[in-house]
């Protein structure tokens, strides 16, 4: 008897916890992709808005402080699938993205002269695919967080996937 009062009352406190759990989703904004310029401007896109967000600020923590105030929310950045750079100051950039942001190691790092452009023209999941392809069909390396900034302590350097605004893909050398 105590057996099936014990079973049934951590079954009631699994479940109620977990709809505790699902309603602080929407308490949240969760970064799939990120462009940074080096103007101290990020451009964020969500898996939950379709819209996008500009933060601006002094460095990139002061523009997502900027970003969450415009959305209301805090950013969520432990999922973001894919940064766009512009290619100078990489490895200090993505290294701070790493530890302080605590991006996911297998965060896509592309290069693009236009990344605010792209994340308001194209979603985020395109991008992700033409990256993927471009990296299938042998037109650009892999280039997770975690083999660019292998390759920037390395050499200074590394190889990625280039997205024009075009959406065609190509490859390109970072610093």
């Amino acid at each position: 008897m105590n057996r099936m009062i014990f079973a049934s009352a951590a079954a009631m406190a699994l479940m109620l916890s977990a709809g505790c759990a699902s309603g602080r989703i929407h308490e949240r904004s969760y970064l799939r992709a990120a462009a940074i310029s080096r103007s101290g401007q990020l451009t964020f896109s969500f898996f939950n808005d379709d819209d996008t967000i500009i933060g601006v600020g002094d460095d990139i923590d002061s523009a997502k402080s900027s970003a969450e105030l415009i959305g209301g929310k805090p950013v969520f950045t432990g999922y973001t699938e894919l940064v766009i750079v512009d290619g100078e100051d990489s490895l200090e950039l993505l290294d701070h993205m790493l530890e302080s942001w605590r991006l996911s190691p297998s965060c896509t790092v592309v290069y693009s002269g236009s990344g605010e452009e792209l994340l308001r023209d194209y979603d985020a999941e395109q991008l992700i695919g033409i990256t993927e392809q471009a990296v299938k069909q042998g037109i650009a390396p892999e280039c997770d967080i975690i083999t660019v900034l292998g390759g920037l302590c390395r050499s200074g350097q590394a190889e990625v996937t280039e997205i024009r605004a075009d959406g065609s893909a190509g490859s390109r050398i970072i610093f």
